[in-house]
């Protein structure tokens, strides 16, 4: 899940979790399956930089449009003389169904699996010809995982799901309000033109397919790990045809790789390799506050690129991420922090050799009365952004050569800083179902970089304003 930590299918994943970590009863049950899910419907409000698109702003170098590594594919391009101006009115729909399978041997042993179906499959409508295209209501999996666990020994769970640190185990992150402020649903409303939508939290990490270990709780304290061989997820092999490129699963070096050092847009496509997740954690209570601390280490090689001549060469730097956070409840008020530093780019990518370190603080509170629940949270982040090297392909290996800062002209000579504050409130109409106000501000600016082409001059600030409201349905 990309969007939100805290979303539908890792609460189901968490009752899921407690349920086979609580103490068993000696008798044995036989599997049994039950649905959940959600639906929500937000009516959206939206100021955004680049309402007057007829550019497509330019990648940075090390994000991929999806298609430059595809044998006998050409890169995806742009027509021209098309133009679109944009209104700032939608609603926004959604809806998801969690198959739950449980079940229990007389050893107290527990099993079963999820699998979360969503109906956000495709971010925008796939149009391959005339009369032939996919909408963007098709639905496709979100998360799907099957766990073996025992009160003694803790759970193992293996599939497509979030990671320890990706959602299962962090602190910190207070977004238990509207549709989680700066975190939330307002990215459904904006346009990536400009940039200004695409936040990193626990949850953008993703699902690739993975093994997860979590133990039990002693005297406070559980440990965490995760490992995903790569970005990928599902059944196969992942190579969209019988040419190897870099979507096939188990590719270690691929022509382009360094455009695929942030995920893609669209596929489970990155450059990241072996990435495993490490996570400790105490929940407890002090003098009547309920606390809980994290401390987690996120670590990832990269696949290598190669030249024409089939040299490989390592263009990234390896994942080597730090993450603290801490909450505290008390008294219907919950207050957090958490602060990620290392070497990884926003949402969570790879950075190229060279490319700075990142660091991000994310605070919130929210207050609980009743029915009524409100909160604002905020995030702020540097990060290397746009890279701002240029490769050559000399046979038998890459030149790279710093680009020059020249006056005038779009560089990516200087660091991105992402910043951006939520505030919301819902109130719990009848049971699962919640009315939501929000609203959200967010802004990135990368100094040096054009990240609106179709205005004069170097635009190198994007910002986004969202006010939303709606019902949210949980079953």
């Amino acid at each position: 899940m990309r969007k939100i930590l805290l979303g539908t299918t890792a609460v189901v994943s968490a009752v899921v979790g407690a349920a086979v970590m609580a103490p068993q009863a000696s008798a044995q049950e036989a599997p049994t399956v039950r649905l959940g899910g959600f639906f929500r419907a937000y009516y959206g409000y939206t100021q955004q930089s680049s309402a007057q698109s007829t550019t497509s702003t330019g990648l940075p170098v090390n994000v991929g449009g999806g298609t430059e590594n595809l044998p006998g594919v050409a890169p995806s391009t742009t027509a021209t003389n098309n133009q679109a101006r944009l209104g700032k009115h939608d609603i926004s729909t959604d809806a998801g169904i969690d198959v739950i399978v449980n079940g229990k041997l007389a050893n107290g042993l527990t099993y079963g699996a999820t699998i979360s179906l969503n109906s956000s499959g495709i971010e925008g409508r796939q149009v391959v010809q005339g009369r032939a295209s996919a909408g963007k209501t098709t639905v496709a999996v979100d998360e799907m995982y099957a766990f073996i666990a025992h009160p003694r020994f803790g759970q193992i769970r293996f599939g497509d799901e979030d990671g320890v640190m990706g959602g299962l185990m962090n602190s910190g992150w207070v977004q238990g309000f509207g549709t989680g402020g700066v975190h939330g649903s307002w990215e459904s409303f904006v346009t990536r033109q400009a940039g200004g939508r695409t936040t990193t939290a626990p949850g953008g990490l993703g699902d690739a397919s993975k093994i997860i270990y979590m133990t039990p709780q002693w005297a406070g304290f559980d440990f965490g790990a995760s490992f995903a061989p790569n970005a990928n997820t599902g059944e196969d092999v992942g190579c969209p045809n019988n040419g190897n490129s870099g979507y096939c699963d188990r590719a270690t070096a691929f022509t382009g790789a360094r455009n695929f050092g942030i995920y893609a847009a669209g596929p489970e496509q990155a450059a990241r390799r072996n990435e495993y997740q490490l996570a400790a954690r105490w929940r407890g209570n002090l003098g009547g506050v309920g606390v809980a601390a994290t401390v987690g280490y996120i670590g990832a090689g990269a696949a290598r690129d190669l030249t024409t001549a089939g040299a490989q060469q390592t263009v990234f730097n390896n994942m080597n991420i730090w993450q603290a956070g801490v909450q505290a409840s008390y008294a219907g008020f919950t207050v957090g922090a958490n602060y990620t530093y290392g070497d990884y780019n926003f949402f969570w990518g790879n950075t190229l050799r060279g490319d700075r370190q990142a660091e991000q603080i994310v605070v919130g509170g929210q207050y609980v009365a009743g029915p009524i629940t409100v909160g604002a949270n905020f995030v702020t982040g540097l990060f290397e952004g746009g890279n701002r090297d240029t490769f050559t392909d000399v046979g038998n290996r890459f030149t790279v050569a710093r680009t020059p800062v020249v006056a005038g002209t779009s560089t990516n000579a200087a660091m991105m800083r992402r910043w951006g504050m939520g505030a919301g409130a819902n109130y719990r109409l009848a049971p699962g179902m919640d009315l939501i106000a929000e609203y959200v501000y967010y802004s990135v600016r990368e100094q040096g970089r054009d990240l609106d082409p179709n205005r004069g001059g170097i635009q190198s600030r994007a910002f986004s304003n969202v006010f939303l409201t709606g019902v949210r349905l949980a079953f």
